[in-house]
């Protein structure tokens, strides 16, 4: 979490270094022009992973919630739910022309995580999926716990220990939206806005990784090595109190999706340069089914979140996150680029 907040502070100095709006632009005049498609590229991955795993998600916890109703799989399967959900709930928000409708509801991915954490704990210590708790029975799969001997290095050596380290740079990224938040920030007082981003970076991120941490050992310390990719799979679809976490996450998810697909379609219409200006100006609706369509397809065919997770944090994740915040900076004072004096 430090980490992640120190790299998302240094893209707003490269930003501020270099008088640009964008992480593409950034790197562009800090690094050079002719590599900037290398962060265009990680940024557009990121932002088509992170689409699919918010429909993987939806998925699994709307078809969860369903399921006990006994209604057809026409109805309440995975596949089922996902196109329906995209097609009826997606798209139409994904079309909207402005996003700030939605920014009133962005308090409710707040509070939907501090809700799934307390959830995680208090099924953690209830006892419920012990060995003889009550609703162990009705899990998909029995809790599995084995003593572990080795020691900090053995830890260290686990192949696990890295598929760890890569869902970590994916569950604290959103470095690719920092240029953005740092532009729309307000400054302080004194005109400058380098302090105040700072001070909400860390906050955000300590926050972000006392929740991540409460679920992440929560999870495991109730269903150890039977822990799933997305915890909540994990729980009893008879489970009232999963219930209202797979819709609280939902609900988060869902308000949340249009922001990290604007981000995509943005991302891909810079990439195609003049031909995606076109295609977007003439028409915008093809673009949006075309592109929802490609991850909604993707999403139905993968079913670990926690692989995919992995993947995008040891491909995109950690470049973004760790490597290339320092290396613009650094460049940048190569350069003899120094902070704006508004910045």
């Amino acid at each position: 979490g430090v980490l992640s907040a120190y790299g998302f502070v240094l893209i707003a100095d490269a930003c501020n270094r270099t008088g640009e709006n964008t992480y593409q632009g950034a790197w562009g005049k800090a690094v050079g022009q002719s590599t900037k498609w290398i962060p265009a590229v990680a940024c557009s991955a990121k932002a088509v992973i992170g689409c699919i795993s918010f429909s993987m998600i939806l998925g699994d916890c709307l078809s969860l919630i369903l399921a006990p109703l006994g209604l057809p799989a026409i109805v309440s399967s995975r596949s089922s739910v996902m196109l329906g959900l995209t097609a009826t709930v997606l798209l139409p928000l994904c079309s909207m022309k402005s996003l700030a409708p939605l920014a009133k509801f962005s308090v409710l991915g707040v509070l939907s995580n501090v809700y799934i954490a307390l959830f995680v704990l208090l099924r953690c210590f209830d006892g419920s999926y012990r060995a003889s708790g009550a609703l162990v029975a009705a899990a998909p799969a029995a809790p599995k716990f084995q003593p572990f001997t080795g020691g900090a290095w053995s830890t260290i050596a686990d192949p696990g220990f890295a598929v760890l380290l890569s869902i970590l740079a994916t569950a604290f990224l959103a470095h690719y939206n920092a240029p953005l938040f740092y532009e729309q920030l307000a400054p302080g007082p004194d005109g400058r806005k380098d302090g105040r981003f700072v001070i909400v970076s860390v906050i955000g991120f300590s926050a972000a990784a006392v929740i991540f941490s409460i679920i992440m050992a929560g999870g495991f310390l109730t269903f150890g090595r039977s822990s799933l990719g997305l915890v909540l799979n994990n729980y009893a679809a008879t489970d009232g109190l999963a219930v209202l976490a797979r819709m609280a996450i939902a609900v988060s998810l869902i308000t949340a999706y249009p922001l990290v697909f604007f981000s995509v379609r943005k991302q891909l219409v810079d990439l195609l340069g003049r031909r995606g200006a076109d295609l977007a100006s003439n028409q915008p609706r093809l673009l949006t089914i075309s592109l929802l369509a490609g991850i909604t397809l993707v999403a139905l065919n993968l079913r670990d979140l926690g692989k995919l997770a992995a993947f995008a944090g040891a491909c995109f994740g950690s470049f973004l996150v760790y490597m290339a915040p320092a290396l613009m900076v650094l460049c940048a004072q190569r350069r003899g680029l120094g902070p704006k004096s508004g910045g």
